[in-house]
């Protein structure tokens, strides 16, 4: 069987070393938005200010570029092919997403003695040169890295993030001895700019599925508990289907992650799901319930006790999860329940991997997913205490950017990870 190229990464997730090409198109794109929304390249090139003529070329070399009719052309004028709908959908994103990049930035900006040059125009002015410069200096923390990485000169970058200052009427960015650094504006521009390169990815994963070409790479950030269960299942089930796609595996704590996830650095995060939005911008997908439980080695002492409680359960060293995670709050609420104290955060573990060991190695008891350990149990080695744990449910799923259609590698994997879930059904509480 073929699989994809899946790789685990601790900390921030891999780099993208270049721009997606159709960057070069921004242009082109504000100007088949255009047509899509006035119907004819003589209105739209009234609307946005631009001649006939190049609005019909910008079209033109769309079509040519990613090798597909947009428009069915009639004498009452232009409309968008299914194909020129879908991408007119990601552009209309794209566009949103620098427009309120641009008002953010604004809104951020520590010198309120300034006066912003409109940030309702800067979807339409701004540059791929802008956009590249601001991404990779963010990226590398220096001008001259960034020229390195872009293959221009250190002042084309210098030249690139004063224009986007002065198109925007803000202070982006500021030089230290060490590099340069953005500003609070800057940031909140670069996370904007960063979710719409994402969206221009996105565009080119549709341009290969319309030639039965689905590929590309997906990074999935993980959190601890549960997803063992079901992702490996689910990465086997995508390089079956699509066997082009790759897949890299980003672990942290769940604000890191969901931060990466709107940065567009990460495209899913999978684990335990919060009650509620975590963010305006992140929509949670319910894969199915795992309860959690207190596990032992085989032969642990706790083991033999014909019905042990908390009170007992305390008289052993524990390894516990990081404080403040979903998993460290359902152990202090269980304890507390019956007011006894939590156990000591003496020997804390985010990895279900590392906790295991502690569990099978030093003989400590841990809290786990039921469902890991119903999957790998270690040979028998690891075992539940048999002591209920009420209110210990949580749910689990994926969380994706909510402004955005998934690409179609992306929707790939949604769907593995669903038939995963209902391969597993006999074990698990899927979503009914």
């Amino acid at each position: 069987m073929t699989s994809p190229t899946s790789h685990a990464y601790a900390g921030d997730p891999p780099r993208p070393s270049i721009f997606p090409a159709s960057l070069l198109q921004l242009r082109a794109l504000r100007a088949f938005l255009a047509v899509v929304a006035h119907g004819t390249t003589t209105a739209a090139s009234a609307a946005i200010h631009v001649s006939q003529p190049s609005v019909t070329r910008a079209v033109n070399q769309l079509e040519a570029h990613f090798e597909h009719a947009l428009f069915i052309r009639t004498t009452r004028g232009m409309v968008p092919t299914p194909q020129g709908a879908q991408l007119a959908a990601r552009v209309r994103v794209l566009l949103d997403q620098l427009g309120a990049g641009a008002r953010e930035a604004v809104a951020a900006d520590f010198d309120k003695a300034a006066k912003p040059h409109g940030p309702e125009r800067f979807a339409q002015r701004v540059t791929p040169s802008q956009l590249r410069a601001l991404v990779t200096v963010a990226l590398y923390g220096s001008e001259s890295q960034a020229a390195l990485r872009l293959g221009v000169s250190q002042p084309a970058v210098n030249l690139a993030l004063q224009s986007l200052e002065t198109l925007l009427g803000v202070r982006l960015y500021y030089k230290l001895t060490s590099g340069t650094r953005l500003t609070p504006a800057g940031e909140a521009l670069l996370l904007r700019v960063k979710q719409s390169v994402a969206e221009i990815r996105g565009i080119e994963s549709d341009v290969s599925a319309w030639h039965g070409n689905t590929q590309g790479q997906i990074v999935v950030g993980i959190l601890p508990l549960s997803v063992p269960i079901f992702l490996p299942l689910a990465v086997e089930e995508l390089a079956r289907q699509q066997p082009k796609v790759s897949v890299q595996i980003v672990d942290g704590t769940y604000e890191n992650l969901i931060a990466q996830l709107l940065s567009a650095d990460v495209g899913v995060v999978a684990g335990a799901l919060r009650s509620g939005s975590p963010a305006q911008e992140v929509q949670q997908q319910h894969l199915f319930d795992d309860d959690l439980v207190i596990v032992a080695r085989r032969g642990h002492p706790c083991l033999s006790l014909p019905r042990p409680t908390l009170q007992d359960l305390l008289g052993w060293p524990w390894v516990t999860p990081l404080p403040g995670t979903p998993a460290d709050r359902a152990l202090t609420a269980l304890f507390g329940q019956y007011q006894l104290p939590s156990p000591s955060h003496h020997l804390c573990a985010s990895s279900p991997t590392m906790t295991l060991a502690f569990v099978l190695q030093s003989g400590c008891l841990a809290i786990a997913s039921r469902g890991q350990v119903l999957m790998d149990d270690h040979g028998g080695h690891v075992q539940v205490v048999p002591l209920p744990l009420p209110a210990s449910t949580r749910p689990i799923g994926l969380a994706l950017r909510s402004s955005s259609q998934p690409s179609p590698e992306l929707q790939a994997f949604l769907d593995a990870c669903q038939s995963a879930v209902r391969s597993l059904s006999g074990r698990l509480r899927p979503d009914r």
